[in-house]
């Protein structure tokens, strides 16, 4: 009993290295200690970082799947806010009862999975198939969960260029529209990253990327 409630006790005082002192708040760049305030400024930045990335060409297959193109991904979109931006996290993380990847494997298993994305890339040959390895690649990151804040983000940008060199050179024709996300689609994606990192379910992960998988024609006739 003494050891649970000693592991209880540190449980509730555990202060994370990467915020300021007796608070949850992300040291940052800016020296924000408000929530509310830091949110708005991570939000402005990060989203003109991620515009910014989409105006760039996609690099060729050996840079794009590669750990250190995934990692450098973070660094370009957080590195105006986050002294950590880059940088692979350095202490456990749980949400909710989903415990993530251990820091001391993170690297290990990353390199395993980059190591692998290419051949499965190869073997796409339909909008199916498309779906089934953006779910499988999304639920892999989610639990490694390789850096301290952003994780989603990074993502699914990154998922997102995916997408754009399998058209290139795959000879398809499909883009992720993150414009249309509904609400429904924010409850798949956020259930779905929960029921595949406790039992490897992919059901909900795969309605989120079918619905926003569009042929580049729809969006452009949606964006009219």
């Amino acid at each position: 009993m003494e050891k649970i409630n000693r592991s209880l006790d540190e449980a509730l005082n555990f202060q994370s290295r990467y915020c300021y002192h007796g608070s949850n708040i992300l040291i940052n760049k800016l020296n924000i200690h408000n929530q509310k305030t830091l949110d708005k400024a991570e939000r402005n930045i990060t989203a003109l970082m991620l515009m910014k990335l989409q105006l760039n060409p996609i690099p060729n297959p050996k840079e794009l799947f590669s750990v250190e193109y995934f990692i450098n991904l973070h660094k370009q979109v957080f590195e105006y806010i986050y002294p950590f931006a880059g940088t692979i996290r350095k202490e456990n993380m749980v949400k909710g009862n989903t415990p993530f990847c251990r820091p001391d494997f993170i690297y290990k298993y990353l390199t395993m999975l980059f190591d692998k994305i290419f051949d499965d890339v190869k073997k796409i040959k339909t909008k199916d198939d498309i779906v089934n390895f953006l779910s499988y690649y999304y639920s892999e990151l989610n639990i490694i969960h390789p850096f301290r804040e952003g994780n989603g983000r990074i993502m699914r940008e990154y998922l997102r260029q995916v997408v754009i060199f399998i058209n290139k050179y795959l000879d398809l024709d499909y883009e992720l529209d993150f414009s249309s996300v509904t609400e429904e689609d924010k409850n798949n994606l956020m259930n779905g990253s929960i029921t595949s990192a406790m039992n490897g379910d992919l059901e909900l992960l795969n309605k989120f990327f079918d619905n926003i998988l569009k042929s580049r024609e729809i969006v452009k006739e949606h964006q009219i």
